[in-house]
């Protein structure tokens, strides 16, 4: 009997990541910790002919139709260009079984060249508090509705240096915004005055997933004018919702 080989060509891979919670940093994300999420992947749309589509718990693969040897390949043959792949769209909806992320909508283009990430955000439920504490709000918008998966971010000065954290509302709009990281407090202060920044998209609001692809900057307001920022007194190493930072509450504005 002839030897045979089967080659399956990549069209792309996506895999999923944790949106890292400090905008500051380098990386808008990270490695997901612990153990693969559990998803419910929907994609939307129809792929390509000859490219379909493996999802699971770590990312989706995209692989084209095979490629039959009647033989062993040689080095030659595995080195020789693959024929060319159609571009491809991947859209859809991620949803955690296992409650550790928020849904979202995504829409992305892969390449065989080079990995995509997806970001996930940890739901309330998932979201880890630290000694440092965390700052737990409700956000709605000037219009009245809850702001569903906006983005509140924080940030303050320490020697020089800026800290930012962030938070996604979830569809009802209550988010909790950790302070993992922020260094305890020197002895010249007893709070870190922070700014508070927002984007989000009120067509989400009451959505049963939203886009962070599609939020924007918006206006903030902590129960004075709207501005492109806000700021209030947090004290490390509490959890302080509305009430302890002295403000009713926070709106958006879109602009």
């Amino acid at each position: 009997m002839s030897p045979e080989a089967i080659r399956i060509p990549s069209a792309g891979a996506v895999f999923w990541a944790e949106a890292n919670p400090d905008p500051t940093a380098a990386n808008a994300v990270r490695a997901i910790a612990g153990r693969p999420p559990q998803l419910n992947v929907t994609l939307t749309g129809t792929l390509p002919p000859g490219i379909s589509a493996v999802a699971d718990g770590r990312g989706i693969l995209l692989v084209a139709s095979p490629l039959w040897y009647d033989h062993t390949p040689t080095e030659t043959e595995l080195a020789a260009a693959l024929p060319a792949l159609p571009a491809v769209t991947l859209a859809g909806s991620v949803q955690s079984l296992d409650g550790r992320f928020n849904p979202r909508l995504f829409s992305v283009s892969p390449s065989p060249a080079a990995p995509t990430y997806i970001p996930l955000r940890p739901s309330l439920q998932a979201v880890r508090v630290t000694e440092a504490g965390a700052v737990v709000l409700n956000v709605k918008w000037q219009s009245g509705p809850v702001a569903s998966w906006s983005l509140l971010r924080l940030s303050c000065v320490r020697n020089g240096v800026t800290l930012g954290f962030s938070g996604q509302a979830d569809i009802h709009g209550d988010v909790i915004i950790p302070l993992t990281g922020l260094p305890p407090l020197p002895p010249s202060l007893t709070v870190d005055n922070m700014t508070l920044t927002a984007l989000g998209d009120p067509t989400q609001s009451g959505q049963a997933a939203g886009n962070p692809d599609t939020i924007h900057a918006v206006q903030v307001s902590t129960g004075g004018a709207f501005a492109a920022q806000q700021s209030f007194n947090v004290k490390r190493g509490q959890v302080s919702n509305a009430a302890a930072l002295g403000i009713p509450g926070v709106t958006l504005q879109a602009t």
